[in-house]
């Protein structure tokens, strides 16, 4: 039911986003007829991981057996039997305890954790960890199909593992984890170790949920840093969404739970199935084992409640004397931290008192102190100072103007490289055509009036008017032509030139100036533009 729930949770907001992938958590249907009985649904199509290293093991040892027939004379040689997963495990581990000089192998509290690294380093480097990645290369027809199965194993692994985390599910061992080879889904089987459980038991089980090496390697070239972790973050978001609806759904198995939670392995079905005490005793002596263990309960409850009634009045009094007292507490609490702030700040203060006593000390002793020239060093000091902010306003200045006188060049090269300039010279190249005299509408009028001499007046205007713009154009000619031969020049130098000029020179180093107004910083830039602007330098150019 919780696993449907997630789903639904999936396939709505696959319906209300843009994801185009389908999360799903394959699950089964479980029916039950009773206490320890019920119908469990067939997994189709899948194949446990376990499966898969038996048979990586059976193949290793036909090809031993094979290996040492060629290189025996005898013909008939018993297969030899396939260890179980214990079995290699101790058989590693025996040795590497008695190494260490541990006899007894009963008590795994003794066991060295640097011996179990060791150990589990050894089964990682002899096991391959690309068992699930070649089973499902094989199983797919092209290499389309094979991404396809690999994207969907990565998808569904990243929603098993993290429902897994949040409901605290335990106990994935090999034969518990199913994979489908054709479509690539994970299917987990056996949630009877849930909520945190594992970390109960005999070897706790801490990891949030199962990734081992061939786990991992299936994943593809991107590892948990692909598919895996969008898919991941895509889960968590979208149960984080729906928790309030997940919540109410595990409420209960808290209020009416149909497995046994319970981390302890003595009760209930768990402890059945883990090989509790109940197991051991029996139905009718677990009854009764309850019922004293339910009994002791009570009686200790009620000793409880009937000692909190006795202290009550005690605590009740203790606790108005408390409150009573709080309030002078703080009052003399913000007192103590006046009182301490103010000592703080009279020490602070009496230190350089006495520094200030021990110079008067000294200059009584000596006629020629520093004390008694004091005076004369402070007017000194002011007048420098004065000159000193005389000179950073006029370098102010100048770094205003020099900067305003750049940002103008700059707009400058820009303009006679623009088309508008081109357009401007073949304007001012163009012939001036000035039209007819302005009076012209006038002048047979004048003429019948008798004011021909207004006309002789204004053709005399007419005439100096376009001498003046003949000047006038033979000067913004001649401009036009300086200012053409200066951009055919400035063009070859490129875009540094803006920037290769006394000005712009002038500027940084008067801004360097600025930040460092000192005699060293001031003798750096003398000599900076004596090697770029000396004579013999002037004379070469």
């Amino acid at each position: 039911q919780f696993l449907s729930i997630v789903n639904n949770m999936f396939t709505y907001h696959k319906r209300s986003s843009e994801n185009r992938h389908q999360f799903r958590a394959r699950h089964y249907s479980v029916t039950p007829l009773g206490p320890r009985s019920g119908l469990i649904q067939w997994v189709e199509g899948a194949t446990a991981l376990f499966s898969l290293y038996k048979k990586w093991q059976q193949r290793e040892v036909i090809a031993q057996t094979l290996k040492s027939q060629n290189n025996s004379t005898t013909a008939h040689q018993q297969i030899p039997n396939i260890p179980r997963p214990s079995e290699v495990f101790f058989n590693k581990l025996n040795p590497a305890l008695k190494e260490k000089g541990i006899e007894n192998t009963d008590s795994r509290k003794e066991w060295p954790l640097s011996v179990l690294r060791k150990v589990l380093d050894e089964l990682m480097d002899e096991t391959p960890d690309d068992l699930l990645a070649k089973e499902m290369w094989c199983c797919s027809s092209s290499a389309g199909e094979w991404w396809q199965v690999t994207q969907s194993y990565a998808r569904s692994t990243a929603v098993m593992s993290m429902i897994g985390y949040i409901i605290g599910l335990g106990d994935r061992h090999l034969d518990n984890v199913l994979v489908d080879l054709a479509t690539g889904e994970v299917v987990h089987i056996d949630y009877n170790v849930c909520f945190e459980k594992g970390k109960g038991l005999r070897v706790p089980e801490n990891v949030p949920f199962r990734l081992t090496a061939n786990i991992e390697t299936a994943l593809g070239l991107t590892g948990v840093e692909g598919t895996f972790r969008i898919s991941s973050e895509h889960v968590m978001k979208t149960m984080r969404k729906g928790r309030e609806s997940l919540l109410t759904l595990l409420e209960a198995f808290v209020y009416d739970p149909l497995v046994d939670w319970t981390t302890g392995g003595d009760a209930g079905y768990t402890g059945a199935f883990y090989g509790g005490e109940l197991a051991q005793g029996g139905g009718l002596a677990g009854d009764s084992r309850q019922s004293k263990q339910q009994m002791e309960r009570d009686i200790t409850t009620s000793m409880f409640s009937i000692r909190l009634t006795e202290m009550e009045s005690a605590w009740a009094k203790n606790k108005s004397e408390l409150m009573a007292s709080l309030p002078g507490l703080a009052t003399a609490v913000k007192d103590w931290m006046k009182t301490s702030d103010k000592l703080e700040e009279s020490s602070s203060g009496m230190d350089d008192l006495h520094a200030v006593q021990q110079t008067l000390v000294d200059a009584q002793s000596a006629p020629h102190h520093s004390v008694y020239t004091l005076s004369d060093r402070y007017s000194d000091y002011m007048i420098l100072k004065a000159t000193r902010d005389k000179v950073m306003g006029s370098v102010r200045e100048k770094l205003n103007e020099f900067s305003n006188w750049h940002k103008i060049h700059i707009m400058s090269l820009e303009k006679l490289q623009s088309s508008a300039f081109q357009s401007l010279c073949a304007e001012v190249l163009s012939n001036l055509d000035l039209g007819p005299p302005s009076f012209a509408a006038s002048s047979s009028f004048l003429q019948g009036a008798g004011q021909s001499q207004i006309i002789s007046q204004c053709e005399q205007l007419e005439s100096e008017v376009c001498s003046l713009l003949e000047q006038r154009r033979i000067l913004l000619h001649s401009v036009v032509k300086v200012l053409h031969t200066y951009s055919t020049i400035v063009s070859q130098f490129g875009e540094v030139f803006a920037e290769d000029n006394r000005t712009f020179r002038f500027h940084g180093w008067l801004q360097e100036l600025l930040n460092n107004f000192t005699s060293q910083k001031c003798e750096e830039i003398i000599s900076r533009y004596h090697d770029t602007y000396s004579l013999t330098q002037t004379y070469q150019l």
